[in-house]
């Protein structure tokens, strides 16, 4: 039977300065090909464009409503990870009610700030596993009426499955 950890740990998200990037050579390879497009946001997300080793790490998310991100598209990684085609998932499949309102918190911030996010998180996923890594999330604007999709990436080296521990008391 397998254990419910959501309980024993809340999703945790600490923002980090973008200038800790060079930490997460990944990210920082991601950030370079975003910040290649000058003063305008990136249209479309051309994987010939993108760091070959990062094209495992990404996830393409659209944010059809302010209440709702929905994958686009998933790298091999999180389809790995999740076993499944993640096309089509929403961000309430993936978190509890309190993972999924911090996700998309973050999305929308990207979004109305046009500018990027970097991330450490830790948290429960719909698998019952913990996960702990750093993302960066970028802004794509697909056309004229404004950000409608946001780009993460995560970054290999600090991803990783986390201990369950007990929450202290």
């Amino acid at each position: 039977m397998a254990r419910d950890l959501s309980n024993l740990i809340s999703t945790v998200n600490e923002h980090l300065a973008i200038s800790e990037i060079a930490g997460c050579p990944v990210l920082d390879s991601v950030l370079g090909w975003w910040r290649s497009h000058g003063d305008a946001l990136p249209s479309d997300v051309d994987p010939l464009g993108l760091p070959p080793r990062s094209l495992r790490h990404l996830i393409l998310v659209d944010l059809p409503s302010p209440d709702e991100a929905v994958i686009r598209l998933a790298g091999t990684l999180a389809c790995d990870i999740y076993g499944r085609e993640l096309k089509g998932t929403s961000v309430h499949e993936f978190f509890d009610a309190d993972g999924a309102r911090q996700v998309l918190t973050d999305l929308r911030r990207v979004q109305e700030q046009r500018s990027p996010l970097l991330t450490r998180r830790h948290y429960v996923s719909i698998n019952q596993k913990m996960w702990s890594y750093t993302r960066l999330l970028l802004p794509i604007q697909p056309d004229a009426g404004g950000v409608a999709r946001v780009l993460k990436a995560l970054e290999p080296t600090t991803f990783r499955r986390a201990a369950a521990s007990a929450p202290e008391r």
